[in-house]
């Protein structure tokens, strides 16, 4: 008999992950822990930049297409 644990999915735990949304910004967490700000209008990636400065002051914010420092 097979054991029924095998058929289930597993997690994959080294992929990304969405933490927030902001309008049509997103706030992605990436495989190695840094975080990129994705998409949206100037309102939802500074909403996104303030919400972060508050809940997750430990994270540092890229955005798609820019270098961080």
């Amino acid at each position: 008999m097979k054991s029924v644990w095998r058929k289930r999915p597993r997690i994959m735990l080294h992929t990304r992950r969405v933490v927030a949304l902001f309008g049509q910004a997103r706030l992605m967490r990436e495989a190695d822990g840094r975080f990129q700000l994705e998409g949206g209008n100037r309102h939802d990636r500074l909403a996104a930049i303030e919400w972060t400065s508050m809940f997750l002051p430990e994270a540092v914010v890229s955005q798609r297409g820019q270098s961080t420092r």
